[in-house]
């Protein structure tokens, strides 16, 4: 069954494609807002950095609801492909920050580089598992 002709998927698609527009344009507000220096409270600063958070955890609730209506093949791939990737960023960052306070040669990285890592490692893990399956 493709995608098209999937109402779940389109459905799924269509609330992450609106959740990644209020994402980006929260993402670009906030940085706008937060440059122009204009706001001096520290805690309507977080606020205001956070707030791209919200409309991702809208797309976190689609992918929610778009797995639950997955068959338990397609359920068992993205669960073995969340689990290799959280398991690999886990354990990777892990490794990384014991060289890093080893040696000054490795820099910080920040910890807004952990979602995208493990979103793009279930990508990739996705794929491998599912080839496995073939």
């Amino acid at each position: 069954m493709t995608s098209a002709s999937n109402p779940h998927a389109r459905r799924y698609m269509l609330h992450m494609l609106l959740a990644m527009v209020g994402y980006t344009a929260l993402l670009f507000a906030s940085i706008t807002v937060l440059r122009g220096e204009t706001i001096t409270n520290d805690w309507l600063r977080i606020i205001i950095a956070i707030s791209p958070v919200f409309p991702a955890l809208y797309g976190l609730h689609a992918f929610i609801t778009f797995f639950r209506s997955m068959d338990e093949f397609n359920r068992a791939v993205i669960s073995e492909a969340n689990l290799i990737s959280a398991g690999a960023v886990a354990f990777l960052s892990f490794a990384y920050a014991f060289a890093q306070q080893a040696s000054d040669l490795l820099p910080e990285i920040g910890l807004i580089w952990v979602l995208p890592a493990i979103v793009g490692g279930q990508g990739l893990a996705a794929c491998i598992v599912r080839a496995r399956y073939r």
